[in-house]
C-alpha cells in the first residue's frame, strides 16, 4: 500500500505546521511574493472588476487582458492571504483588505501598494551592502538619489505621488480629529506639498488665514494661497501656527535642525509649531508600523523616524520646547512646540 505523505499534522510545503513559528517565518520570507501579487492585482484592475461582484479567473482574464491559468494562481495567492475570498464554485470576491485596493475608497491603499511594488521593491536588495559599508540602498541599486530617479521616470513619480496622496488624506483627517485647530487665526503649512493637511485645517477653521509654502514648482497652480520658497533658508513670518507634516523625517539631524531653526525664526513669541510625524516607540513591538516607516527611510532616503525624546532634543536645540504629544488614529503624532 502506498504511504500517505500527508499523514499526521497537516504541514505546509516548507514542512511547518500552519500557525507554527516556522510557518510564520516562512510567510515573512515569502513577503516578496505578496508584494508582487498585490501589484499584479492593482495593475490589471482586479479590484475594480470584482467590485461589481464575484467572478471566476476565466471571466476576469478575458476582461482584463490576462492569461486565465496564471491569473487564477495569483488570485488564489491573494485568497490565501485573505485579500480575496475564494468561493466553492471557483469565483473570487473582494475581502475587506481587497476593498482597500480600489481607487477613491476611504483608507485606500492602492497607491501605497503600487509605490512599494514598483518604486521601493528593487531598492531593498541594496540593504545588506548599506548595512555593511554605508550608503543608501536606493542609491546603491539605482545609481542616483530617490527624488532624482523619480524626476526622470514620470510613471514611477506618479505612483509615488499617488501613495503620498492616499496617506496624506488619511493622516490629515486624523490630525484635525485629534488636535483642535479651530482657534487658529493664521496657519502656514511648511513643505505642505499639495495642501491636503491645510485643506483639512480649513474645514475646521474656515475663517483662518492659510498659506501653503513649498518649492515654487510644487505650489504653482495651487487653489490655496501659496508662496514658493526654500524652507532651509526662510519661511513666511508671523503666523499663529506653523505645520511641519512629514517633513523632518526626510532629513538627517543636521538638516532637520536647520528646518526647525528657520521655522523658529519666523515664529512670534506666542506662535505654535505643529510637527506631524510617526514617533518611534521605545520597544519596536509597541508600534511596528512606525518601525517599518523608519525602514522605508533607511532604504530610500537619508532621513529617519525618531522617538519623542529625540524630537524633543532637536526642538530644544532649535530654541523650541515640546509642550504636547498627541497621538492620532492614523499612526502619526502631533508634536506641539512653542518658543522657549
Amino acid at each position: 500500500m502506498r504511504r500517505d505523505p500527508c499523514r499526521g499534522p497537516r504541514r505546509c510545503h516548507h514542512g511547518a505546521v500552519p500557525g507554527s513559528t516556522p510557518d510564520r517565518l516562512a510567510r515573512l520570507a515569502d513577503g516578496y511574493l505578496i508584494t508582487q501579487l498585490l501589484h499584479v492585482a492593482v495593475a490589471l484592475g482586479v479590484p475594480e472588476a470584482l467590485a461589481a461582484g464575484p467572478r471566476d479567473a476565466e471571466a476576469l482574464a478575458a476582461e482584463l487582458g490576462a492569461r486565465p491559468g496564471p491569473l487564477r494562481r495569483v488570485l488564489r495567492g491573494l485568497a490565501a492571504e485573505e485579500v480575496l475570498a475564494e468561493h466553492a464554485d471557483g469565483r473570487f470576491a473582494l475581502a475587506d483588505a481587497g476593498r482597500l485596493l480600489q481607487p477613491g475608497v476611504p483608507s485606500s491603499m492602492r497607491g501605497a501598494v503600487t509605490a512599494r511594488a514598483d518604486v521601493y521593491y528593487g531598492a531593498a536588495a541594496g540593504l545588506l551592502d548599506a548595512v555593511r559599508t554605508g550608503g543608501t540602498p536606493f542609491e546603491l541599486v539605482h545609481g542616483q538619489a530617490f527624488f532624482a530617479s523619480l524626476s526622470a521616470q514620470p510613471e514611477r513619480r506618479a505612483a509615488f505621488q499617488a501613495s503620498m496622496a492616499d496617506r496624506s488624506a488619511r493622516e490629515a483627517r486624523a490630525v484635525v480629529d485629534a488636535y483642535d485647530v479651530s482657534g487658529l487665526a493664521s496657519v502656514v503649512d511648511v513643505g505642505g506639498g499639495r495642501g491636503t493637511l491645510l485643506r483639512a485645517v480649513r474645514d475646521r477653521a474656515p475663517r483662518a488665514r492659510l498659506m501653503l509654502f513649498d518649492l515654487p514648482e510644487v505650489v504653482d497652480g495651487s487653489d490655496l494661497t501659496a508662496v514658493g520658497g526654500d524652507f532651509f533658508v526662510q519661511v513666511p513670518g508671523g503666523a499663529d501656527a506653523y505645520l511641519l507634516s512629514r517633513v523632518l523625517h526626510d532629513w538627517d539631524d543636521a538638516e532637520a535642525l536647520q528646518v526647525l531653526r528657520t521655522c523658529r525664526a519666523a515664529m512670534r513669541p506666542d506662535s505654535l509649531l505643529l510637527v506631524v510625524e510617526a514617533v518611534l516607540p521605545e520597544r519596536a513591538v509597541d508600534d511596528p508600523a512606525a518601525v517599518r516607516m523608519d525602514l522605508h527611510m533607511l532604504v530610500l532616503l537619508h532621513g529617519r523616524e525618531r522617538t519623542a525624546a529625540e524630537y524633543a532634543a532637536l526642538l530644544h536645540t532649535a530654541g523650541l520646547r515640546l509642550t504636547a504629544d498627541v497621538a492620532t488614529d492614523a499612526g502619526v503624532h502631533v508634536l506641539e512646540a512653542r518658543p522657549r
